[in-house]
């Protein structure tokens, strides 16, 4: 018996938060970006619908994830994806599998791609504000990941 409690310890680097933590915002979630009237972060990090955030919550809360800090935020990495925590625990994602980097352009590319699909009309209105091609392809790839 003591074995098996040995082995469902957490590991020694692993922390419960001192909060529970949960999940990101909406806009953090591919899916869920349409237009709006609020101007983009210059570096948004969006999440593709495969990704099994509660699960990760979870297992944060439990202490089976690794702390950082980085640049002064507290950060959980658990299944090779790296969030941030807002000082009330909300999480935010920054890297990892299942996440897209993107900055303000790529942002607001994919409010188009996920309003209008990968059309002639979506081209229209990114060439309309300007979006440059890198912006687009790195939207492009997040919408398409989904």
């Amino acid at each position: 018996m003591a074995l098996g409690v040995l082995l469902a310890a957490p590991p020694a680097w692993a922390e419960k938060p001192a909060k529970p933590t949960s999940r990101p915002a909406d806009r953090h979630y591919i899916r869920k970006i349409l237009p709006s009237k609020l101007p983009p972060k210059d570096k948004n990090t969006v999440i593709e619908s495969r990704i099994d955030v509660s699960r990760d919550v979870k297992e944060i809360n439990e202490g089976k994830a690794k702390k950082g800090n980085e640049s002064g935020t507290v950060t959980w990495t658990i299944h090779k994806r790296t969030y941030g925590a807002h000082t009330n625990g909300t999480l935010f994602p920054i890297r990892g599998v299942g996440f897209h980097e993107l900055n303000r352009g790529g942002f607001k590319a994919l409010e188009v791609y996920n309003q209008f699909k990968d059309t002639p009309r979506a081209t229209e209105i990114m060439d309309k504000i300007g979006i440059p091609p890198a912006d687009r392809k790195a939207a492009l790839k997040a919408h398409k990941a989904g």
